[in-house]
């Protein structure tokens, strides 16, 4: 599992050419690129060395709400740690569907997330967003890749984010041999701890929330064009709302959670919740099917209090 950890240039590749983005394009432009990219072909050696740059991000009290209704946060948490993500998301679409970079961004498996809240953050502030390719990584399925996020606040580092993405069915290369580490947990130790129900409409109204309307989360209809029998949950939206279930009422000084997207949840559905506590402040976790027996979620939270 790739940690967040240093953000920059992959060794070995340009220094990354800055690009300031002071308006971003409504999510039906940012779609409609991904969708006139999906006849790309391509095997990448290294991806291009581009960041991109929001310089000024308010974090707005009204999104911060939809977003957690529809993730289960509540107001003693404070800010949900796993928010900031929706603010680099529409950068990574760009990035994505960038001329030189060489895939469709439509089609990719999101394998792997991980945030880190290294300082409390609250509605109303101001952020720098900036967001880069990170390094190749070799995968058995095809190539995956990792996308890095950070925010800053008044020049400080206040939050990161890596994104693995894997395209399958192409040449797989990787930085000095690397492949994506898998995340070790004690599953014998997890015990059943909650029960969702996911409702039909769940990917419609976290991509209202989250600006992610790729089509695989919205409808039977559409999902079915990209192999699913029925509209599948955002895995972001699954990380989040384990987060929300295993924070306790109280805000965070810091915080990591880092998780491994497994099975899609297809929509509508009932869903199970299990955990371990190999610490007071560090939670391990899968999310399964009703019965337990099939995994969609496994991942790692660790936290200190304010």
């Amino acid at each position: 599992m790739v940690e967040p950890s240093g953000f920059g240039a992959t060794p070995g590749v340009t220094r990354p050419k800055t690009v300031v983005i002071e308006r971003l394009p409504k999510p039906a432009t940012l779609y409609g690129r991904a969708l006139s990219g999906v006849i790309k072909r391509g095997r990448a050696t290294h991806l291009p060395p581009l960041r991109l740059v929001r310089p000024a991000v308010t974090l707005e009290q009204a999104e911060i709400d939809r977003y957690m209704r529809v993730c289960g946060f509540i107001p003693e948490q404070g800010l949900p740690f796993t928010f900031p993500h929706l603010l680099a998301f529409p950068l990574h679409l760009l990035m994505l569907t960038d001329p030189a970079f060489p895939w469709p961004a439509l089609g990719l498996v999101h394998l792997a997330n991980s945030v880190h809240l290294r300082k409390p953050l609250y509605s109303g502030e101001v952020l720098r967003v900036e967001v880069e390719f990170g390094a190749l990584l070799r995968h058995e399925k095809g190539q995956a890749f990792v996308m890095h996020s950070r925010l800053y606040r008044r020049g400080e580092a206040v939050w990161d984010g890596d994104s693995v993405y894997l395209k399958r069915g192409v040449g797989s290369n990787g930085a000095d041999g690397s492949m994506l580490a898998p995340l070790e947990i004690d599953r014998a130790a997890l015990l059943r701890h909650a029960r969702w129900q996911l409702p039909p409409q769940l990917g419609r109204d976290y991509a209202k929330a989250s600006g992610d309307y790729n089509p695989i989360h919205l409808s039977a209809l559409s999902a079915r064009v990209f192999g699913f029998p029925r509209a599948i949950a955002h895995g972001m939206w699954t990380l989040a709302r384990a987060a929300a279930a295993l924070q306790p009422p109280k805000r965070l000084a810091d915080a990591t959670i880092s998780g491994e997207f497994k099975l899609p949840m297809l929509l509508p559905c009932d869903a199970s919740l299990w955990i371990a506590s190999p610490a007071s402040t560090t939670r391990e976790l899968e999310v399964r099917d009703i019965a337990g027996e099939k995994p969609h979620l496994r991942a790692r939270l660790q936290w200190t209090l304010q």
